[in-house]
């Protein structure tokens, strides 16, 4: 019985015409990878590569499998997982020519003979989990597969694809059935490993019939993928290793899968498909206005549009196409055919039902202003440390801040996946938008995957309306001080004119406080230390004004920004720095301008009084009169829980309040009782 793979021999036309058509410029990438690896040369520059590499890397004659590129590890993998060999296959269906058939054939004669594995290798490596050598891993021999399918699919059709290639080809297929079956742990169940190897498993069992264990890996492959499922998505949406790349790595192999399984009419369990409209919306909850998502926990720079175009079509939603490309995305087009494209071409793009969002398992708060282009984004992390630990960062309390739809503060990326000072220096607090205290980190840094000692997030909280958006949330990473400190961030949105961050911390002895900030390396940055302010500009008439509310010394300092693998580009850093004992607060002001200068925006400390007339002390209460182009806002903070009280006229209760004084009589908010 022939089974239905993503595209077949009637797709061929309408894919490249309209890849041609709409996307020349990947096209010219795909033939341009496939000119290279028909050459013996390698290079890692799809948006999806895990780990790229802008360097081409030419084996003059035999090809080593296991050579590391500057000694990185992670070039050898990026090797073994061949996505050469996908686009070996797509670049023979664009352009007809045979090199890549014999390019294809060749590559897969030459890895099968120098990569042999026995039955008796899989078994004796259970104690190095399965991962048997630097060509037979596990992660690397799903994703491989799964390449090889999507080539062969292409490839199959030439004259040039012979009886004798076929068996080849299968004897390779079923080995890595073989292999994928047995080499499985408790904790792949865990890790996004256990998708990237189940989805090849999956669609070798799936696709190959023919096999006698295929009914049993198939049996064995939905297991997997249900009890995945139920351990690593959040009911929020998010991976549980709370990192926007490998979510969508889980994302990609759990949505080839469910489409797989649609297009030869197999029925999966509910919870698979239900599972991937939840990472798809997450997706959606995070991405940036620039379209791509945020470099937190080990991910890239990268564009996701191509993710929300793919989730538009299968679950036909209108709110991912208004986020996603205008006209469906280079590879869904080989995903759903002519089909695929009509119907996003005809499915009415719709704003989400909200701008912010609250992911409440993993702990990211995201604010917007709208859904345009040009909307301001703030997301922060109030989160706890990854479930498994290995792609989290020190990030507790990091925000990532777009400002009129471009970056501004963002994530210093991750840069290396090599043992060292670099893979430290972007792991640990200092290079993420938080607070530190006494110059040491929040978690205890082990090495490239380990952490010791990390912090616990504390009770957090979250409120979203049209006039606001506020999160709250803590830590006690600092309890193994000697004089333990208590770190509370509280963030206020008041949409669209400004942030309010509010550090709290309490302590019995005296500190040193920070609040590390680091910018976009296009933005410019003059700094006003007698003032402690900073003007941030996107461009002559647009940018960010950072500006402490409290006493702190500002010091502007240079850092890297690693927006993929391998790739870091010099950027500036702002550090607010005050020494306190007992509760202390550090208040900054982020305010987004356009053809304003910083007299406009005028912000002062006011009083504020109890019900019976008594003064608050700035260590219990921050009262605020923000005077903001013709707007005057009034708001109070209360550092030592809700209370009654006055100020500016007004008598509210609560912990967090707002007043504007728009309108007669003015409006009003108990942002946090």
């Amino acid at each position: 019985m022939n089974k239905r793979f993503f595209y077949n021999r009637a797709d061929r036309k309408d894919i490249i015409s309209y890849c041609d058509a709409v996307w020349p410029e990947e096209v010219r990438e795909v033939i341009h990878r496939a000119d290279l690896a028909s050459e013996q040369s390698f290079i890692f520059t799809h948006r999806w590569d895990m780990e790229r590499c802008e360097i081409p890397v030419t084996f003059d004659n035999k090809i080593d499998w296991t050579y590391r590129f500057k000694g990185d590890f992670e070039w050898t993998v990026n090797l073994n997982r061949s996505r050469f060999m996908s686009e070996l296959g797509q670049a023979y269906w664009l352009t007809s020519d045979e090199k890549y058939v014999t390019s294809y054939i060749n590559l897969l004669k030459d890895w099968s003979m120098q990569n042999p594995l026995s039955i008796e290798e899989i078994h004796s490596s259970k104690e190095q989990n399965y991962n048997v050598k630097d060509t037979w891993r596990k992660l690397d021999s799903g994703i491989r597969i799964v390449n090889w399918i999507k080539g062969y699919q292409c490839v199959r059709e030439s004259r040039y694809w012979t009886s004798e290639v076929e068996q080849l080809f299968k004897e390779a297929v079923h080995l890595h059935g073989t292999y994928l079956s047995i080499a499985f742990t408790p904790h792949d169940r865990q890790s996004n490993w256990g998708f990237l190897e189940t989805n090849g498993l999956f669609q070798i069992a799936m696709l190959f019939p023919e096999f006698l264990e295929s009914k049993t890996w198939l049996s064995i492959a939905v297991d997997r993928l249900v009890s995945m499922c139920e351990l690593q998505i959040f009911e929020d949406g998010m991976h549980n290793e709370q990192s926007p790349m490998y979510h969508h790595e889980v994302l990609h192999c759990l949505f080839e899968c469910v489409w797989l399984a649609k297009k030869n009419e197999y029925p999966l369990p509910f919870i698979c498909e239900e599972s991937l409209e939840r990472l798809f919306l997450a997706s959606l909850a995070f991405v940036k206005p620039t379209g791509y998502q945020p470099m937190i926990s080990d991910s890239d720079d990268t564009d996701i549009r191509d993710i929300l175009c793919r989730g538009a079509v299968l679950f036909k939603r209108g709110d991912l196409k208004h986020q996603a490309y205008e006209q469906l995305d280079y590879e869904s087009a080989w995903y759903y055919g002519k089909e695929g494209i009509d119907e996003f071409r005809n499915l009415v793009a719709n704003p989400p039902s909200t701008s912010s969002i609250h992911l409440s398992e993993s702990g990211y708060s995201i604010m917007r202003s709208g859904w345009s282009e040009r909307s301001h984004y703030c997301l922060f992390d109030g989160g706890h440390m990854d479930i498994i630990q290995a792609h989290g960062h020190d990030d507790f309390l990091h925000l990532d801040l777009n400002v009129f739809g471009q970056d501004m503060l963002i994530d210093t990326g991750r840069y290396t996946y090599m043992e060292g000072e670099e893979r430290r220096y972007f792991k640990e607090s200092f290079q993420h938008n938080t607070t530190i205290v006494d110059h040491t980190s929040i978690s205890e840094f082990k090495d490239s995957w380990t952490w010791g000692e990390i912090a616990r997030t504390t009770p957090s909280y979250w409120k979203t309306c049209e006039a606001i958006d506020y999160a709250e949330a803590g830590h006690d990473g600092y309890r193994n001080l000697k004089d333990p400190v208590q770190v509370v961030r509280k963030i206020l949105f008041v949409k669209p004119y400004y942030w309010l961050v509010v550090d709290e911390f309490q302590s019995n002895e005296a500190h040193h406080f920070a609040q590390h900030f680091h910018l976009s390396e296009d933005v410019s940055v003059q700094t006003y230390p007698n003032r402690s302010e900073a003007v941030c500009k996107l461009n002559e008439k647009e940018g960010l004004f950072i500006r402490s509310i409290t006493p702190a010394k500002l010091t502007k300092d240079r850092c890297w920004i690693s927006r993929n693998y391998n790739e870091k580009h010099p950027s500036s850093k702002l550090v607010f720095e005050h020494k306190a004992t007992g509760k202390t607060r550090m208040i900054t002001a982020l305010i987004p301008f356009q053809e304003i200068v910083t007299e406009d925006v005028v912000i002062k400390e006011i009083e504020v009084r109890n019900t019976f007339g008594d003064y608050f002390t700035n260590d219990d209460v921050t009262g605020l009169e923000i005077n903001i182009g013709k707007e005057k806002h009034w708001v109070v903070v209360s550092h030592s829980g809700p209370n009654s009280f006055q100020f500016a006229g007004h008598h509210i209760t609560g912990s967090v309040m707002l007043v504007k004084n728009e309108g007669d009589p003015p409006h009003k908010w108990v942002v946090k009782v």
